[in-house]
């Protein structure tokens, strides 16, 4: 477990929490509450809404009528969906010096979320910081979702580092990542933080997962991503592979990072190589990615999983 150093008393760091909503009525009060009660630092909440029919945009903005740290963007015009909502909020936030975190709007952050997260990059000298979560659903059923096992060669290319509403980023790669995208056609993109977890690994970002969770991650039907316990998470994944969907996703990732990497040349030769056996599905590329399972996800049966299903054409 990584230590956490005391914090100064004159530790008051800014954080801008970037948070996209869509008909999150129902649990947006409690989100809201345990990011505006976080310990120590300075907090900014800036949200943007997506559409949303049951009263989110409403309460958010008779909320930030009495709450100056709280700020709603006018809606957007664009396409719809968290991806696209996400993207929007961290591209059109100026960089001001804060650092910049993600929110979902029905999970529940530790007290300590931003203060551990911001010591820990300034300590350890980092770029960004996301971490394990505890989901818990309507029967108060809780469970530990790791996603701190060791980094990969190209685990980017193919999962996120946690769930986003973990992620936390410096100035300077915010600012980064921002101009990165500025470059980059990110339409097609349908898991915003996956994306950009790829992109920041692509620009040699010091990046951590850490074990400690900070969030408590909800379970409801409404998740666009839930946790998928157990086996319900292997048949959700081989699910959405058999529909088209992260083939997609592997694809659209690797060329944006390709487009965008500071890899060394025999790196981008390999990455050029594994777009060429995402791209191609012959048997001869279907093998020679299974050779590359444990490159592919942080745990090796996932990315086992994942090889084998592409043999068996399952993507």
């Amino acid at each position: 477990m990584v230590h956490v150093p005391l914090v100064h008393r004159d530790f008051s760091p800014r954080v801008t929490v970037l948070m996209a909503t869509y008909n999150g009525r129902q649990w947006i009060e409690e989100q809201i509450e345990s990011i505006l009660t976080q310990e120590v630092v300075s907090v900014r909440l800036v949200v943007s809404d997506d559409g949303s029919t049951d009263g989110t945009r409403e309460f958010l903005e008779e909320r930030a009528q009495r709450e100056p740290r709280i700020h709603v963007l006018a809606p957007r015009n664009g396409p719809a969906g968290v991806a696209a909502n996400f993207l929007h909020l961290f591209t059109t936030h100026e960089p001001d010096g804060s650092y910049v975190a993600f929110s979902d709007q029905d999970d529940i952050w530790y007290p300590d979320k931003l203060k551990r997260q911001v010591s820990l990059l300034q300590s350890l000298g980092l770029d960004a910081v996301s971490s394990n979560v505890t989901s818990f659903d309507a029967s108060g059923r809780e469970k530990l979702i790791r996603k701190s096992r060791p980094q990969r060669k190209w685990d980017h290319l193919f999962e996120a580092a946690g769930p986003g509403s973990t992620y936390i980023f410096t100035p300077a790669l915010h600012a980064k990542l921002r101009d990165v995208l500025s470059t980059l056609d990110y339409s097609r993109v349908g898991v915003h933080d996956w994306y950009i977890y790829a992109l920041a690994r692509a620009q040699g970002a010091r990046w951590l997962i850490d074990e400690t969770p900070t969030v408590l991650y909800r379970q409801h039907g409404g998740n666009v991503q839930g946790a998928n316990l157990g086996i319900f998470a292997h048949i959700s994944r081989l699910s959405r592979l058999s529909q088209g969907f992260y083939g997609e996703q592997f694809i659209e990732t690797a060329r944006a990072v390709s487009a965008c990497n500071v890899y060394t040349k025999a790196r981008n030769n390999d990455l050029d190589q594994m777009i060429e056996l995402l791209e191609n599905s012959d048997l001869k590329s279907r093998v020679a990615l299974l050779k590359r399972a444990s490159q592919i996800r942080r745990s090796f049966v996932e990315g086992l999983e994942l090889a084998v299903s592409r043999v068996l054409r399952v993507w």
